[in-house]
């Protein structure tokens, strides 16, 4: 259950050691009269709480793949189930067992076992992206609701939003990824006909590696979650924005009615005509353009790369870089995996940037709708409701598994790279570039500016805070020569009309 916040300016310092960074508002309102969501805390626990547990299960099977290992491969050749294992193999039984396993249905696995990451990485970082938000609110460094969470930290190198933890949370997420596509190494035996057969190679190393990837951030999730003192769990820039205006970080700056986040810092406060068409986030925001030339840049690498290997194998086969005899040569094999998916995971990462700030767009145009702009404390409810959040989180998984398809090890071999996967991959890469960018260059219609969760710009927009809000035409003002200046807002009484197309606003 959410509650909404209604409580006395005093009562609520009593209880939190944040610092305001400004001691004044010139809102048109009471203080004590904001509303804002504190959000679902308990789901931001129950996310580090699963996360926990599985990677504790998958350190479990780890050590018991180790401990069984050996005596399972004797059983299973006892019983004449096993195959007669190549010499290539044989000093390497202790550690891995052998499944019978069709390449259709390891990759399905692969494919589920990447998702498995999204999830815990999701949940965790979640965690870590709102500590973070209020982290940079003490320091009065907090911009906009949506952040790059392993780009931004705040002071104190060991913080529990610092640099440091930042570093550990973006090499345990590759780590986590690079596992999931070695959980189960293919391989070929022969069998009693003299036919060889597609089995794989399960080893105590990956599933141990992950869990404990997944354990660490768990780990540090529950350090910040009970360390940092968090306003509200909530998703929604409104919430964000009402919460410090509420706690007096920021304040309403009156006459700014119809200035967008990308007259933010004009200092002018004279009347406006407003403005048919919004600009988009490419244009508001200055990281935009550096994710979108990263995303078609790794695409154009892999196409490169998929292009060389096409040559080195005359189209066909795969490309051999080098032998390796499972476990013995798995921790380093994963490690080159790991360097080489960094680059997609950083990629999907800043990714978040672009669709985070379209769904902050979206929460707050609703304000000019008949619903009107309802926040939403509940995490989930605001992805489900964001088309360009479940694009990318449906994306993550299937970058990752096409590229465990593309350059993958296998037992007995080594590190493949094979070219036809590797375009596939090129290509995901590509559709991920255009979705990027068609969200990143659209300008959104109507005469309601943009703010893109820029909170400073939600601050000055509002002057009337609810539960429900809606924006439009308020009402007159004084006069500039033969014109009158009106005044645009938000209210809580059902829909505005439309502001003049003709008429200036301050």
């Amino acid at each position: 259950m959410t509650s909404y916040c209604l409580r006395s300016l005093n009562s609520i310092r009593q209880h939190q050691k944040l610092t305001p960074q400004w001691n004044r508002s010139t809102s048109n309102e009471s203080l004590n009269t904001i509303p804002y969501d504190t959000g679902n805390r308990f789901l931001a626990l129950l996310g580090l709480i699963f996360s926990l547990i599985a990677g504790l299960v998958f350190v479990i099977i780890g050590v018991a793949i180790y401990i069984i290992s050996p005596s399972h491969y004797n059983r299973e050749l006892a019983k004449g189930s096993m195959p007669l294992l190549p010499d290539i193999y044989k000093p390497e039984t202790e550690g891995v067992i052998f499944v019978p396993l069709s390449d259709s249905a390891r990759a399905a696995i692969e494919l589920l076992m990447s998702a498995l990451v999204t999830v815990c990485t999701e949940a965790t970082g979640y965690v870590h992206s709102t500590t973070l938000k209020w982290g940079l609110a003490k320091e009065g460094r907090l911009t906009f609701n949506a952040n790059l969470r392993l780009f931004s930290a705040t002071k104190g190198v060991f913080s529990p939003s610092g640099p440091v933890v930042n570093a550990v949370f973006g090499i345990s997420t590759i780590a986590a990824y690079a596992t999931s596509t070695t959980f189960l190494l293919p391989c070929s035996l022969m069998n009693v006909h003299g036919h060889f057969v597609p089995w794989a190679l399960i080893s105590f190393l990956p599933p141990i590696i992950f869990g404990s990837m997944i354990i660490l951030q768990a780990v540090l999730g529950f350090i910040s979650f009970y360390t940092i003192p968090i306003y509200t769990w909530s998703s929604s820039p409104l919430d964000t924005a009402s919460a410090l205006v509420y706690h007096r970080y920021i304040y309403h700056r009156p006459k700014r009615c119809m200035r967008s986040v990308s007259k933010t810092n004009d200092s002018r406060t004279d009347p406006i005509h407003p403005s048919p068409r919004q600009p988009s986030s490419l244009s508001s925001h200055k990281s935009v353009a550096l994710v979108v030339s990263l995303v078609w840049g790794v695409a154009a690498v892999w196409f490169i790369a998929g292009a060389f290997v096409y040559c080195r194998t005359d189209g066909g086969g795969e490309l051999v870089w080098w032998g390796m005899v499972p476990p013995s040569g798995l921790l380093w094999g994963t490690s080159l995996l790991a360097m080489t998916q960094s680059i997609l995971t950083i990629m999907l990462h800043c990714c978040e940037l672009v669709t985070s700030l379209s769904r902050d767009e979206v929460i707050w145009r609703a304000a000019s709708s008949v619903k009107g702009a309802r926040p939403a404390g509940n995490p989930l409810k605001t992805v489900i409701g964001s088309w360009e959040t479940v694009g990318l989180l449906v994306a993550k998984p299937v970058i990752h598994w096409l590229f465990g398809n593309a350059v993958a090890l296998e037992a007995g071999i080594g590190f493949l790279a094979f070219p036809k996967h590797m375009l596939f991959l090129a290509v995901g890469v590509v559709l991920l570039a255009v979705f990027i960018t068609v969200v990143a260059i659209h300008h959104p219609s109507g005469t309601q500016p943009a703010a893109y969760g820029h909170l400073q710009t939600l601050a000055d927009l509002v002057d009337q805070w609810s539960t429900t809000m809606y924006w439009g035409h308020k009402g007159n003002g004084w006069a500039v020569g033969a014109l009158p200046v009106r005044h645009a807002g938000t209210t809580n009484e059902g829909l505005l009309p439309p502001v003049g197309m003709d008429s200036i606003y301050a």
